[in-house]
C-alpha cells in the first residue's frame, strides 16, 4: 500500500510569532487516515532539511501545499521528490488558480485543484490510474501521450456537508514544537468558509464568495477537544469573515458560555459587520481579540478596492469594540492604485480617530486571478510575480505616484508614528477610560477584574484553565 506524505510548504523562522498548525494538511490527512490508507503531515517550518528529506524518501506519493510567496520553493521540492522516483502532486489556493505552472515545471504529476476533501482519497488510490483520474472532478495532469488533462472544476463543498468533514489531525504534527517558538500556545480553527464580499485583490476560487457554515454544535464540539486535549492560550477563528450572520455568532457563543468553556479566542471582521451588543456578547463568550481588514481610510482608496463600506464605519466599529473590552488589531495596504500622498495622510488621521490596539501596513499586491490582477495587469511586472507576492516589503505592482522604496519609507513611518502616537500619555488616559467604561458597564467583569488585581481571585486549580481573562484591555 502506498504511504503519502502531506507537507506544507513555507520556509523555518516566517512565522514564529504566531506560529499554529496549518489546517490544511492536518484536514486532508484525517480524511486519508479515516480512509485506512498511511499518511503522514510535516510543516517545514517546523522541520529540520534533514527531517523534511527522509521524510519524502520514506514515503511513496508526495503531496505539497504552499501559498503564492513559496510557489518557487514548493517546485524544489517537487523537483526533489520526483528525481527519488516518487509520485507528486500539489494542491493549496495558488495551486487551484495556477496549475499550469506545476505542470509545466515538469516536477509534478497531479494538481487538485478547489477543495480537495473530496478528492484527496480517490486521487491516491488511483494516483497512476490515468483513466480514473480522468474522472475525478478538479485535477489537472498530463495523460499517456503527453497531453495535459484539465478536468471540469470540482463544485464547493455545501455548508450542510462541512460537518461529515473529521476534525484536523492535531497528532500528526509536533505541537510542542509549535509551543516553544509562540508560548501562547495558539491554535486554528475553521467554522465557514467563503465571503460574499467583492473586495478586488481576494482570491476566492478556493472558497468561494458564498457563506457556508459548520452546525454551532459541530463548531463546539471541536473547541471542547482543543480545550481538552490541548489546553490552548489563544484559538483564532480563521474565517474569511467570522461575523457575517449575527444569528450564527449569538449562538456560538451561548453555546461556549453554556458549555462553561474557558479560552481565548480571537476572529476577523469588517467594520460594518459588528455592532456594540455582539461585540459584549463575543467578549463574555472568551473573545480577546479582533482583527479588521481596513485597508485605508481615504474613502477613495476603500472605492477603488470595492471595499463597499463607508470610512466613518472604520472609528465607528473600532471605538465599539474598545467599549465592548476587544483589543484590536486594524491590517492597512499602502500604495492602493493612484493612492496620493493626500490619501495616506487621510488614513493615519482615520487611525487616531479610531485608535485602534495595533495597526500594520503592508503594500497592495494584486493576487493572480483576483480582479485587481486583471484590471492592472497592465502595471505588474511579471518579472517579479512569484518573488514579490505577498510580502509586506515588495510588490510587482508598479505604482503611478511612488517607486517601491518610497512606499515602504511612508509605510513604516505610519507605522511608527501610530505606535509612538498611541503610547503617549493623553492616550493611555483615554484606554483607561474606556476600559473603566466596560467595566461600569459590566460589574460582573469589573469585579472579578478587580478581584484580580488586588490579588484576591481564586487560585486556579491543578489542570484548570486560566485562559479567560488574561489579555484584558
Amino acid at each position: 500500500m502506498k504511504k503519502t506524505l502531506l507537507m506544507y510548504v513555507t520556509p523555518p523562522g516566517q512565522d514564529d510569532d504566531y506560529i499554529a498548525m496549518p489546517l490544511g494538511i492536518i484536514y486532508l490527512g484525517a480524511i486519508v487516515r479515516e480512509a485506512g490508507l498511511p499518511v503522514e503531515c510535516l510543516d517545514e517550518r517546523v522541520s529540520t532539511e534533514e527531517e523534511v528529506k527522509a521524510a519524502i524518501e520514506r514515503n511513496d506519493i508526495i503531496g505539497l501545499s504552499a501559498l503564492t510567496p513559496h510557489v518557487g520553493r514548493a517546485v524544489r521540492w517537487g523537483e526533489y521528490a520526483k528525481k527519488l522516483g516518487k509520485r507528486v502532486m500539489m494542491g493549496g489556493p495558488h495551486a487551484t488558480v495556477d496549475a499550469h505552472t506545476f505542470l509545466d515545471s515538469g516536477w509534478f504529476d497531479v494538481v487538485v485543484r478547489g477543495e480537495a476533501e473530496d478528492a484527496i482519497v480517490p486521487v491516491i488510490q488511483h494516483f497512476d490510474d490515468k483513466t480514473a483520474l480522468k474522472e475525478i472532478l478538479g485535477l489537472s495532469f498530463f495523460d499517456e501521450k503527453g497531453e495535459k488533462i484539465v478536468t471540469p472544476d470540482r463544485p464547493l463543498i455545501p455548508g450542510n456537508k462541512l460537518d461529515s468533514i473529521p476534525f484536523p489531525a492535531w497528532d500528526m504534527l509536533p505541537f510542542e514544537r509549535y509551543t516553544a517558538l509562540n508560548r501562547e500556545r495558539l491554535f486554528y480553527i475553521f467554522t465557514s468558509r467563503g465571503c460574499p464580499f467583492r473586495c478586488i485583490y481576494c482570491q476566492k476560487e478556493l472558497t468561494g464568495r458564498g457563506f457556508r457554515t459548520r452546525s454551532t454544535q459541530n463548531i463546539v464540539d471541536e473547541l471542547e477537544k482543543i480545550v481538552q486535549d490541548y489546553q490552548p492560550g489563544n484559538v483564532l477563528f480563521i474565517d474569511e469573515l467570522f461575523t457575517c450572520q449575527k444569528k450564527r455568532v449569538y449562538a456560538i457563543c451561548d453555546e461556549i458560555i453554556k458549555r462553561g468553556l474557558k479560552l481565548n479566542w480571537a476572529c476577523e471582521t469588517r467594520v460594518d459587520m459588528i455592532d456594540y451588543e455582539m461585540a459584549v456578547k463575543m467578549r463574555l463568550a472568551g473573545c480577546r481579540r479582533l482583527y479588521f481588514g481596513v485597508e485605508t481610510g481615504s474613502q477613495r482608496s476603500l472605492d477603488t478596492l470595492k471595499k463597499d463600506c463607508k470610512a466613518y464605519k472604520i472609528v465607528e466599529a473600532i471605538r465599539t469594540v474598545r467599549r465592548a473590552g476587544i483589543w484590536s488589531k486594524v491590517f492597512l495596504i499602502v500604495g492602493t492604485p493612484n493612492e496620493t500622498i493626500e490619501d495616506i495622510r487621510e488614513t493615519e488621521r482615520v487611525m487616531r480617530l479610531a485608535m485602534p490596539d495595533l495597526i500594520r501596513a503592508s503594500l497592495f499586491n494584486p493576487l493572480t486571478a483576483t480582479e485587481s490582477f486583471s484590471m492592472y495587469k497592465d502595471r505588474i511586472d511579471p518579472k517579479l510575480v512569484f518573488t514579490e507576492y505577498v510580502d509586506s516589503e515588495r510588490s510587482p505592482y508598479i505604482h503611478e505616484h511612488f517607486d517601491n522604496e518610497s512606499l515602504n519609507r511612508i509605510r513604516r513611518q505610519m507605522v511608527s508614528d501610530y505606535e509612538r502616537w498611541y503610547n503617549s500619555a493623553p492616550q493611555r488616559a483615554k484606554r483607561w477610560a474606556a476600559r473603566f467604561q466596560y467595566y461600569i458597564e459590566n460589574p460582573d467583569e469589573g469585579s472579578a477584574r478587580l478581584k484580580r488585581a488586588l490579588g484576591m481571585a481564586k487560585k486556579p486549580e491543578k489542570g484548570e484553565l486560566v485562559g479567560a481573562g488574561k489579555m484584558d484591555i
